[in-house]
């Protein structure tokens, strides 16, 4: 094993700190919710009306609500056969469940599309094809409460690709088909009622599928391809907009032996798109949700990821795994707060500090990397409040991951780790370790 030297370097970051407004910061925490409902692997989706009252679905059938802020769950329904993958709320009373519909994943035998509940769930009914003017979906991957009139919905992954307005608070519909621009249909999200986007995969086959965008400015008389990847074993998953201008969508690529992963974004509505590098790992991209321009997360089948650069790049954070939908809204202190769900749910509140308050929480754990320089080891020493779960982990500049330091749980009180570095460390590398409440990144140069 070859030697090296360390130095650690004066410029580090905290993550889960950005500016906002005369010298306060924003800290972003995410918090496994105990009692949170599981469903063996990914879960679909989550919604909330409030900060407190929401409701989970998943592919057992099963729909939940919390009116506590997801520190409890009560099943509302369980409906042998459906497969709910998508939910929205117009109101605490009024919600639409959307169902993948039968021929895709085993044992969904149901052929109703969206159901509909008038009473915050403790009831639901099916949406009955006399209320559709148009074809009938075979299934949804996506709803989205524009206002209290105006509800859309689309699916689905896997084709056929069908999309449905509501003007009416969802009592009545007009459907179409959109396979003459896409074939598969996993996220829409409309900024206005006249202008949306959809999104998913040129061919119902995986193999032959590329990603795609579609994009109306007619309330959706009319849609128009904005977007079309080059790679092909790909499709769009899900999309965050934290402005009306600004998006940012999940590439889901299914390529045998292909490690790089992309997302892409515009700026600029949709008239133009780049794609970033995500990662070069193979893990599969779900859920995204950003609170401004910068600051987001993606969840995927290995792990959760941060970025605070707008994508440019990428650092692992805990807020599950599988995670297929991030949402995100404003507290009542308007503060942010996310939920992410995925094999369990994970909640994310926010607080704003000062610039000395920042200061003084990160250095709360008196991280130090020593010695500087070195020729055999890498020592992080640091001291926890309370017995928690540590993880280290190394990363290149680009935000790929290098290797998993350690992870794991460690009693309270001073820790020093030891590590030495394998051949695939060379130059400047990020250290980051994250805590419950707590995550922090130094830059390091490994010299050979």
């Amino acid at each position: 094993m070859p030697k090296f030297r360390v130095i650690f370097l004066a410029a580090f970051f905290f993550i889960g700190l950005q500016g906002c407004s005369s010298g306060l910061f924003a800290q972003y925490n995410w918090d496994l919710l105990s009692q949170s409902p599981q469903n063996g692997q990914k879960q679909d989706d989550v919604f909330f009306i409030t900060p407190e009252k929401g409701w989970s679905v998943n592919g057992s059938g099963r729909v939940y609500r919390t009116d506590n802020g997801g520190d409890t769950w009560d099943l509302q329904l369980q409906k042998s056969g459906s497969y709910f993958r998508c939910i929205g709320f117009a109101d605490s009373l009024n919600g639409f469940l959307g169902n993948i519909g039968p021929n895709y994943f085993p044992n969904v035998s149901d052929p109703l599309p969206l159901y509909r509940t008038t009473d915050g769930g403790e009831n639901w009914a099916p949406v009955p094809p006399s209320a559709i003017d148009g074809p009938m979906p075979t299934g949804l991957c996506a709803i989205h409460v524009i206002d209290s009139e105006h509800i859309v919905a689309a699916g689905r992954v896997g084709s056929p690709a069908v999309w449905m307005r509501s003007t009416d608070g969802g009592s009545t519909w007009k459907s179409a088909s959109l396979s003459a621009h896409i074939q598969m249909i996993t996220d829409i999200y409309f900024t206005s009622p006249t202008n949306g986007y959809i999104f998913g995969g040129t061919s119902p086959s995986v193999q032959l599928s590329k990603a795609r965008v579609l994009h109306t400015t007619d309330g959706g008389d009319t849609w128009t391809p904005i977007y079309t990847g080059e790679r092909t074993f790909e499709l769009c998953w899900k999309a965050s907009f934290p402005t009306n201008e600004t998006v940012y969508v999940t590439l889901l690529n299914y390529a045998p032996n292909y490690p790089e992963r992309y997302i892409a974004k515009t700026t600029d509505g949709g008239q133009t798109w780049e794609e970033l590098p995500f990662a070069s790992n193979s893990q599969k991209e779900f859920g995204i949700g950003f609170v401004d321009e910068l600051t987001g997360w993606i969840g995927t089948d290995a792990g959760g990821y941060e970025t605070q650069d707008g994508g440019l790049t990428w650092t692992s954070k805990n807020i599950g795994g599988f995670v297929n939908k991030i949402r995100l809204m404003p507290n009542d202190n308007s503060e942010w707060m996310g939920y992410a769900i995925g094999d369990r749910i994970y909640k994310m509140t926010s607080s704003v500090m000062t610039a000395q308050e920042s200061a003084q929480h990160e250095n709360r754990l008196g991280v130090n990397i020593f010695p500087n320089p070195t020729t055999q080891a890498l020592n992080i020493s640091f001291e926890l409040p309370s017995r928690q779960h540590v993880d280290i982990t190394l990363f290149d500049t680009s935000g790929r991951q290098i290797d998993t330091l350690f992870t794991g749980e460690l009693p309270a009180g001073e820790q020093t780790h030891t590590f030495i570095p394998n051949q695939k460390c060379a130059g400047i590398m990020q250290v980051m370790l994250s805590t419950k409440n707590y995550s922090k990144v130094f830059k390091v140069s490994v010299l050979p």
